[in-house]
């Protein structure tokens, strides 16, 4: 009796609680009464939630103690509601421009902004959409404080250095990983054909208009969650989704013309024989020239010859397209987007080309209430016609340059005319004749499976593949110089890198009172296979048949089978203590293959806190600061991008004897070789005023790089050069700041404001020896930055043959060598005296010193927004200042000692009726070597660009309703439109070698990026 009594008393309790619940209903609407699709309803200190549909409409059942609703949506200020005894509420959104609401992407997850205790940093796809680039890369350009995004060359398609915080390796790269939709893609170059400084991208296969945003992890607290690649920062790049609704179809077109920003000033024809006659009697007083030195056909009066513009003949207005056309829509169980785009640019060189196709589709599918599968799966095709350039003298504009302009394009029987004193290509046969197709193809595509065991628990496990095809063929015909003495030279290479990544990981959300935990834990594997094929043949039978069976000599025939894998174990936990306090910890064990049997496994801890101090009650409330926020962290990440073997002994083939095959050492192995470790220290300050019109944030941090992986040099004897371990280490320090402004805000006109800005200092601590040259003047040096560039100073022109008596003597008194000279028995008046810094009274390679760097003193950008009526209006300013860039290009053009075209500028040389110059003489072989490197030709790199500008007008609603569409927008912009700059060369923001961080700033014939002007449409139905 007496437990039938507490079973009926139990089922009281039960059914009176079942009572104490309602439903409630409602709608969520933005501040023009439109219904918000997908808003999240919570009820606060709870793990009870809805949300809306396609109305914006929710139906909740809430628990009896239920109080506040707390509504959250993208671009929307949160909103807590009191509960009352209504049944149904309306509940009005009010935008945030600049909010704290913002959902940020972070590692396996997302987090509002006003959570994060880390730094990072997001470009929205609506500030992407109105860039005009070919890849994810470019799109970062300014955007991101603290990011350094350097488009190395103007080619189509061309590879893009991005550097956050700066460089922190020598050896083991510098880019940031990328990982799309949860796939951590391979990056850089496949290429195995030389094209000069010039480097293949990766990334131009993704199409930059289907991303939602992008997020860079750019401190060690934000990014150890990615451990061993993290190093370098990580970029984390969404694509767009599908959302609850009516189909959307919206169509994106745009044209434009491109055009050199500044062309290349050349001597005529006659100038440059003149100039070439001048240097000759300079050197060679004698009226009959030795054998060894006389030039043919130059010996007749310069104004008989003819004057060739070699720019003209390779220049062009080229055209620049993409369309693409996207579908998005689906119901509260299944959700689509499909897009397809077509990008093709032609380049202002003539005869450089990159053509693009993809295709896109992102599904999600809830098959349970509780089960959600979907893919996110891309496809590209891309075509690239490439042309010799950047630290190439048989590259086009390479030649444009070097080629004298007394040579016609062509001679009266039409082959190509040559300069029978140099081995400088005719620029149009460079341009023309000789064929470099690329293609690549890509498959990105995730899998994943989504299982929301309980309110606090999930599961996702995610298949992820980044496939790519890399195929290339090189034809160069006998109608080249490199073809003519090979009687045609024809090169096949193919390259294929397979990436498989499992990734399982449990989430755990759980409301404790006023304490919210966060729980992530998962586990990765990751597989990676690559395999290669080179060919190249010689002397074919003519240039019609190009393949490489038509070759009668095979020259060059190799192939290669490579993999490595990486097993990792992760774990982070967030906890934010009513809404002001927050801690995230988070930590990786990573186990690479690439590194030695002792040392393959690996952990990178992190540890972050923020206060949000405007939620304390001295400061809630207040109408002067809406936001105040305090942030710390430290972590550690790694940079395991080396060779797959270089932990290891190897024996290589190759080591053949009279046609027997045989094998040979070929590399120490090293059983301690281990990651490149990164520590990280980074403090930060968030700042809103105003209810966030005006938000300013600020970071300060110091990186260390420790273990760095650099080849350690050996003694001959032992039969091997270097051997790789992890030695040396550098060191970055620097501040970041970002200011957004909502200036003004009407319902007629509006105005924001985002300004970026980052100071940077790196420099190497340690090194495994002694210092060593890189590039044309780069110098890698303890101490100094990595960028470094060093050789000797310029002192001034000598004006008389007694100055140069003088030091002469002086360089006699004090070595107590009566032959001793300053610097060359043959200096002359108008030479350039170079700085004794030794004060030992010769100038030699002692008396060489820093003469700067290539890296920034600060650098960023400055975006403005505005509309009115309509019309709206953007434009982007990006800058850099204190960097220096070594033209290389002008040690070749203003040389004034040999057989190289010369740029105008030489005009102004020195001579007996024109000495006030800063230009030396005219003289064949440059006996004082008046071109060694110097500060001559060292130049400051700063620039301020217009780098984009955007005009567009929007129908007004009216008339869309009655066209039956949903939007309609027209539009003009512009990029690369002006440049302010000291910088002489074609354009200060290329570097010839492209990615590699020790030659940065170096410009040695680099083809420039355009100016473009386009229109376009957008339609959305």
């Amino acid at each position: 009796m007496k437990k039938l009594s507490l079973v009926l008393a139990l089922l009281l309790l039960g059914s009176a609680a079942l009572w104490a619940q309602k439903t409630i209903t409602g709608k969520v609407t933005d501040d023009n009464g439109e219904g918000l699709i997908g808003a999240t309803i919570l009820v606060k200190g709870t793990s009870v939630g809805s949300i809306t549909d396609v109305s914006g409409a929710f139906s909740l059942l809430v628990p009896p103690n239920a109080a506040v609703l707390m509504v959250s949506y993208t671009g929307f200020a949160p909103k807590e509601v009191t509960l009352t005894d209504a049944n149904n509420y309306e509940i009005t959104m009010e935008t945030e421009v600049i909010g704290l609401s913002d959902v940020v992407v972070v590692g396996y997850g997302s987090q509002s902004r006003k959570g994060i205790t880390g730094s990072v940093a997001k470009v929205s796809g609506e500030t992407l959409s109105k860039l005009p680039v070919t890849g994810v890369d470019q799109a970062l350009q300014g955007q991101a404080a603290g990011v350094q995004v350097v488009a190395a060359s103007g080619t189509p398609g061309g590879s893009v250095s991005v550097r956050v915080r700066g460089p922190s390796s020598i050896n083991a790269g510098n880019q940031p990983l990328y990982v799309v939709d949860g796939v951590p893609i391979s990056t850089g170059s496949n290429s195995q054909i030389g094209f000069g400084g010039q480097q293949a991208n990766a990334l131009t296969d993704i199409n930059p208009t289907d991303i939602e945003s992008i997020e860079v992890l750019k401190d060690a607290s934000a990014a150890a969650i990615y451990g061993s690649r993290a190093s370098n920062g990580v970029v984390l790049i969404t694509t767009k989704r599908g959302k609850a609704g009516k189909t959307q179809v919206s169509l994106n077109t745009y044209y434009g013309q491109q055009e050199i920003q500044k062309k290349p000033e050349t001597l005529t024809g006659p100038q440059y024989v003149a100039l070439v006659q001048e240097a000759i009697r300079n050197r060679f007083t004698a009226t009959s020239l030795p054998s060894s030195q006389r030039l043919v056909g130059l010996d007749a009066a310069p104004d008989t010859y003819p004057s060739t513009n070699w720019s003209d003949q390779i220049l062009q207005t080229a055209p620049i397209s993409q369309t693409d056309l996207s579908f998005s829509g689906g119901n509260e169980r299944t959700k689509f987007y499909l897009s397809t785009a077509y990008f093709t640019q032609d380049g202002i060189i003539k005869g450089s080309k990159f053509d693009r196709y993809s295709i896109r589709l992102n599904l999600d599918n809830f098959i349970t209430n509780k089960i959600k599968i979907g893919t996110s799966t891309f496809l590209s095709r891309s075509n690239s016609d490439r042309l010799n350039n950047d630290n190439n003298i048989n590259g086009v504009l390479s030649a444009a340059i070097l080629m004298g302009s007394h040579i016609p394009v062509r001679n009266a029987d039409g082959t190509y005319a040559k300069d029978a004193n140099s081995s400088v290509e005719n620029p149009v046969a460079a341009q023309l004749e000789p064929t470099n197709e690329n293609f690549s193809g890509r498959i990105l595509s995730t899998l994943y499976g989504d299982w929301s065991i309980l309110p606090w628990l999930s599961f996702r496990t995610n298949l992820n593949l980044d496939l790519s095809n890399f195929r290339e063929f090189r034809f160069s015909p006998t109608t080249t110089n490199t073809g003519f003495g090979l009687r045609g030279q024809g090169i096949e290479a193919y390259n294929q890198e397979l990436n498989l990544v499992n990734e399982n990981f449990f989430t755990i959300s759980k409301a404790i009172g006023s304490l919210n935990l966060d729980l992530l834990l998962g586990t990765a594997f990751q597989n990676s296979r690559s395999e290669s094929f080179f060919g190249q043949g010689e002397n074919f039978p003519g240039n019609t048949i190009k393949t490489l069976n038509a070759a009668s000599v095979k020259k060059d025939l190799t192939s290669s089978r490579t993999e490595w894998g990486l097993n990792s174990y992760y774990s982070r936990l967030n906890l934010n203590f009513k809404e002001k306090y927050f801690v995230s910890g988070s930590v990786r064990r990573d186990g690479s293959s690439r590194f030695g049997a002792n040392q393959r496994w690996a952990l990178f801890p992190a540890f972050s806190a923020a206060w949000r101090v405007s939620e304390e009650p001295f400061l809630k409330g207040s109408k002067v600061i809406s936001e105040l926020k305090l942030r710390a962290g430290f972590g550690q990440t790694g940079n395991q991008n080396i060779g797959n073997f270089a932990s290891r002994a190897l024996i290589s083939p190759g080591a053949n004897y009279n046609q027997i095959a045989g094998l040979s050492p070929s590399q120490l192995g090293n059983p301690e070789l281990t990651w490149e470790t990164n520590e990280d220290v980074s403090v930060g300050l968030d700042l809103g005023f105003f209810n966030n019109r005006v938000s300013f944030v600020i970071e300060a941090y110091k990186r260390s790089t420790i273990d760095l992986l650099l080849n350690r040099p050996l003694v001959f004897t032992s039969g091997f050069a270097s051997i790789t371990e992890n030695i040396g280490s550098t060191e970055n320090r620097g501040i970041d700041i970002l200011l957004n402004t909502r200036n003004i805000e009407s319902k007629k006109f509006s105005w924001s404001t985002s300004f970026n800005v980052a100071f940077l200092e790196s420099k190497i601590i340690k090194l495994a020896g002694t210092p060593f040259a890189s590039g044309f003047a780069s110098w890698v040096a303890e101490g100094e930055a990595p960028s470094a560039f060093r050789g000797f100073r310029v002192e001034r022109i000598f004006q008389e043959q007694a100055e140069i008596d003088a030091l002469n003597a002086k360089a006699r008194e004090k070595t107590g060598n009566p032959t001793a000279v300053y610097q060359s028995t043959l200096t002359r008046p108008g030479d350039i005296q170079f700085k004794d810094l030794n004060g030992d009274g010769l100038i030699t390679a002692l008396d060489q010193e820093i003469l700067g760097n290539a890296l920034p003193k600060f650098y960023g950008g400055m975006t403005n927004n505005l509309s009115f009526a309509g019309f709206d209006l953007s434009f982007f300013f990006q800058f850099q200042s204190g960097n220096m860039i070594y033209n290389n290009t002008r040690a070749f053009s203003e040389g004034m000692n040999g057989i190289f075209g010369q740029s105008a500028a030489v005009l102004d040389r020195w001579t007996p009726d024109n000495k006030s110059t800063t230009f030396p003489r005219a003289v064949f072989g440059d006996p004082n070597n008046n071109r060694r490197t110097s500060d001559r030709f060292l130049e400051d790199g700063s620039f301020i660009r217009l780098k984009n500008l955007n005009f567009g007008y929007s129908l007004p609603k009216s008339i869309t309703d009655k066209l039956k569409i949903n939007r309609l927008r027209v539009y003009v912009g512009g990029q690369n439109l002006l440049t302010f700059t000291n910088y002489s060369g074609l354009d200060p923001e290329v570097s010839t070698f492209g990615e590699v961080t020790l030659s940065a700033g170096t410009d040695f014939l680099t083809f420039p990026q355009a100016r473009t002007i386009m229109g376009g449409l957008n339609i959305t139905f």
